[in-house]
């Protein structure tokens, strides 16, 4: 089955192609967007962007992962990234990272919104889950937006092996 689009006032969520690589790399290879993440390193090479869309297809198939490229529905250009990673059986982890020119103009609770109402409604996720850096209030904030409840403040082990500080959240499906 192929991934189905998801649209919005001003977002197309569409899956990612290799030829957004150049792209990926440009927002991901920002050390705000590092910084701001548990995974993404810095420097962020066209390689490991390359390396990263190629594993979205099988990810897709075998129900493990939704990863979709957000997009400028006016431009088509590339803004960031919103996914469902960690899909075991109705639960799954909420992800996301936008570009640094894009961040505080409501792009990534958007992509979110739709993500969330797409995942309740088709795809029978009844729980999600997200995390984020305590450095990262803004990330929290999407969260909340988007239905989310607070529920615990850990550490939990980031990129480099090292214990980062981390918010935790949850939302269910309102049927449940």
């Amino acid at each position: 089955m192929e991934q189905i689009l998801l649209e919005t006032e001003r977002l197309i969520l569409r899956p990612f192609e290799l030829s957004d690589a150049v792209q990926v790399a440009n927002l991901a290879g920002d050390p705000k967007v590092s910084s701001s993440t548990m995974n993404i390193p810095y420097p962020y090479t066209l390689d490991m962007a390359k390396g990263w869309i190629s594993t979205h297809v099988a990810r897709w198939q075998d129900s493990s992962g939704l990863i979709y490229a957000v997009t400028e529905k006016e431009t088509d250009r590339l803004l960031g990234t919103v996914s469902l990673v960690q899909i075991f059986g109705k639960k799954a982890e909420l992800g996301y990272w936008f570009g640094v020119p894009f961040w505080g103009l409501g792009y990534c609770s958007e992509a979110v919104t739709a993500l969330i109402d797409f995942s309740f409604t088709k795809l029978g996720i009844d729980h999600l889950h997200g995390e984020h850096l305590s450095s990262n209030p803004a990330s929290g904030r999407v969260m909340i937006k988007n239905g989310m409840k607070p529920v615990a403040s850990i550490k939990r082990e980031n990129r480099d092996g090292l214990l980062s500080s981390v918010e935790t959240y949850e939302r269910k499906c309102p049927q449940i």
